[in-house]
This record gives C-alpha cells, sequence and structure tokens, in this order.
C-alpha cells in the first residue's frame, strides 16, 4: 500500500519550519493584542493581531505533530528501536535539557527590564508561583517535553506489539481505515473528534483560545494530548500510507477552502477579541466540532499544496528549514528585546511589528550560519553539516 521510495521529503520538512517559523510570528503579535496576554505590552493594539493570533493557533501545532508522527515512524524503520531512541534523546530530549534553563533566564530578565516600574512605581510583574509539577515553566519548549512522551508511548507500543505478534495484522486492519476514511473525505472527522469531545467534557474551556499551549505543569493536559497525540499518530499512519499523499495533494484546493471558510465562521461566532472567560463546552457544541475541523483543512491544505509545489529541493528552503529548529529554541527572548525597544514608539504597528519579526529571523538566522550549523550545537540538532567548498575539496583528491 504505502510506496517505496528513497526520495527526500523535502516539501514535508519544509512544511514543517513553517510550523516552527510561524511561532515566531504568533509570538511576534502577542505584544499587539488586547487584552494584555503576552511578558511584553505595546502601547499599540490591533485588531489584526489578534486575528492572526487566533489564525496561526488554530492549526500550528497540529500541522507540526503530524510530521512528527511522520518522520518518527521514517526514522523507527530506518533505524530500528534502540538507534530510534538514541537519536531521539541527542536531538530532542538533550536540547531540552541545556536550552530550557538558558532561554527561561534569558526572557526573565528581558521581561524584568520591559517592565521594570517607574520611580515610586510598583513592581509590574507578580511574583512566580511555587515550582511544582503543576507549574513548571516549560515555556515555548513545552513541545519538546510533548514530544518525549509521544516517542515514548510510540516505543512502547512497538515493543508491546511486536511481542505479541500481533503488530502486523493490527497495523493492516487499521491501514484499511486510514485508507478508507481518507478517499471518503471523512478522515477529518474521525481526527476530529478527541479534540471536539474534550472541548465538550470541559467545563472551564476558554473557547478562543481552542486548544491552550500546554507551556506551564509536567502533567499533561487533556485536551492538548487529545489533539497532539491524535495528529502523532495520523502522522506515523501517513508515513505506512504515504499513497494516500495523492489524495491530500488532489484535493488542497477544497482543503483550503474549508479552512477559510471554517475560520471565518469561527471567528463570527467567538468574536475577534481573547477572551478569557471560562465557558461550559456543553453549551458550545457546534464551535467544538468546527474548530478542529478547520484546523485540520489547515494541515490538509498546508501538507498537500506542499506535495504538488515543493516536492523538489530548494536551497533556500532548504537552509531555512535546518535553521528552523535554532531559530525557535532561542526566539523568545530575542523577540521580547525586539517587542521592548518598540513598545513605545509612536509609528505604525506594521512598522513595529516589521522590526520584531525580522530582527528576530536576522538574529536567528545569521547566528545560525555563523556559530550552529558547522557546530557541536549544530551536529546535535541537525545531523552533521559539512561545508560545501571542504566537501568539493575532498572530492577533488578522491
Amino acid at each position: 500500500m504505502s510506496e517505496t521510495t528513497n526520495e527526500r521529503w523535502n516539501d514535508l520538512d519544509a512544511v514543517r519550519a513553517l510550523a516552527l517559523l510561524l511561532g515566531v510570528a504568533l509570538h511576534g503579535v502577542m505584544s499587539f493584542m488586547t487584552p494584555r496576554i503576552w511578558l511584553v505590552g505595546d502601547t499599540v493594539t490591533s485588531t489584526g493581531a489578534d486575528v492572526l493570533f487566533y489564525v496561526i493557533h488554530m492549526f500550528r501545532m497540529t500541522t507540526f505533530f503530524v510530521l512528527a508522527g511522520f518522520f518518527a515512524r521514517l526514522m523507527m524503520q530506518k533505524k530500528g528501536v534502540a538507534k530510534f531512541i538514541s537519536n531521539r534523546l541527542k536531538r530532542v530530549a538533550l536540547p531540552l535539557l541545556v536550552f530550557w534553563p538558558i532561554v527561561l533566564a534569558a526572557i526573565i530578565a528581558v521581561a524584568i527590564i520591559a517592565n521594570a516600574p517607574g520611580p515610586g512605581a510598583h513592581a509590574a510583574l507578580a511574583p512566580p508561583p511555587a515550582l511544582s509539577a503543576a507549574t513548571f515553566p516549560l515555556t515555548h519548549l513545552w513541545f519538546l517535553y510533548d514530544l518525549l512522551l509521544l516517542y515514548a508511548g510510540a516505543v512502547a507500543i512497538k515493543l508491546v506489539t511486536d511481542a505479541g505478534q500481533f503488530g502486523g495484522r493490527l497495523g493492516r486492519l487499521l491501514d484499511g481505515v486510514v485508507g478508507v476514511l481518507t478517499r471518503l473525505d471523512l478522515i477529518t472527522l474521525a481526527l476530529a473528534a478527541p479534540v471536539a469531545i474534550a472541548f465538550s467534557f470541559d467545563r472551564t474551556w476558554m473557547m478562543w483560545f481552542g486548544i491552550t499551549s500546554p507551556d506551564t505543569g509536567l502533567i499533561p493536559s487533556v485536551t492538548p494530548m487529545a489533539g497532539f497525540v491524535t495528529a502523532f499518530v495520523f502522522g506515523w499512519w501517513l508515513n505506512r500510507r504515504t499513497d494516500l499523499f495523492r489524495h491530500l495533494s488532489a484535493r488542497w484546493g477544497l482543503y483550503a477552502l474549508s479552512a477559510v471558510a471554517g475560520t471565518w465562521w469561527c471567528l463570527t461566532d467567538v468574536g475577534k477579541t481573547p477572551s478569557f472567560t471560562p465557558v461550559d463546552g456543553r453549551d458550545h457544541l457546534l464551535y467544538a466540532v468546527i474548530y478542529p475541523l478547520t484546523s485540520w483543512c489547515w494541515a490538509f491544505f498546508l501538507i498537500g499544496f506542499a506535495r504538488v509545489v515543493l516536492k523538489k529541493e530548494h536551497p533556500m528552503i532548504r537552509r531555512l528549514s535546518d535553521a528552523s529548529y535554532w531559530i525557535y529554541i532561542i526566539h523568545v527572548p530575542v523577540l521580547l528585546f525586539f517587542q521592548y525597544l518598540v513598545m513605545k514608539l509612536n509609528i505604525p504597528i506594521e512598522y513595529k511589528f516589521g522590526v520584531v519579526l525580522f530582527g528576530t529571523f536576522g538574529i536567528g538566522l545569521s547566528s545560525y550560519q555563523m556559530f550552529v550549523r558547522y557546530s557541536f550545537i549544530g551536529t546535535i540538532l541537525n545531523g552533521r553539516k559539512r561545508k560545501i567548498k571542504a566537501l568539493q575539496r575532498q572530492e577533488a583528491l578522491a
């Protein structure tokens, strides 16, 4: 059923990078939102910033975890369970352990500077809560922690099904189910169901924010795990059924229209202004269904469209894809610094956002190229990269 090919998945690499880099844009607009939800609050706010945040947040991490599941199975099939574990500890666990304290310290430092009270004023930031499993600040690196949980689950299931010798039969059964649902265009309903159910049972749901990012606490929350486990598992199955990409590619236009229509309906229903008011999910069942449906339409549009236009390797996109992991790891304190620099300037919000976004990307890309790409850090994040000139000299001498 699956296509047997040794191709490099340039298109899916690009979409995965896009999902990470859209996080920079998402955090970049947060200082311009009202009510304030970010460590830096600008003097200028915009409904456009609210809408951009809403749209990006709706689909970004669902898309990312689909591709995380796809590449996880790809690696496990190529390397085996033992080497898969070793690789994930190096590429995911080690960066989390190394960069989390550095990033957290930098975030705290910039936040203190940006919110320093004037002479005679009270402190602008409340003291942090006592540290516990429920309050642990994972920051924007929470996705690495969640990935480790998902990898652990995948390994456990792999070992159990192999030991019980029923993995093959179960896999073939699910291959058929996923294939039928995808070709009948019912797969979005099936994939949206776990999140819709979680929403409907949540009595304190902040519906404007959809699936809230689990950036605080080590205990997984029900709704984020429902969404991200579903996405990861489906991505795993896409690697088993790569033939289904043809269907997604053929439907990318339909998924795009559905995503835009669903986003418009959701924004019309919930409003363009962020709301922290908790609601009972049972009172908003239609929204609880349409929101995750729209999220999946966005994900399938991006994946299907990328399969059409990005199958061949493009050097600039390849370079940006390689740099995206590093950029995302360091971007929050860098971005906060630029937000602090512009927060009191009397200039249009578009210019402010441009300074924040391009300043952060500029530092991220230049630091990756100069200090990371060919260093041990780059080896940890992306594998070893060899400089082209040195490689050409070695080939000429061979």
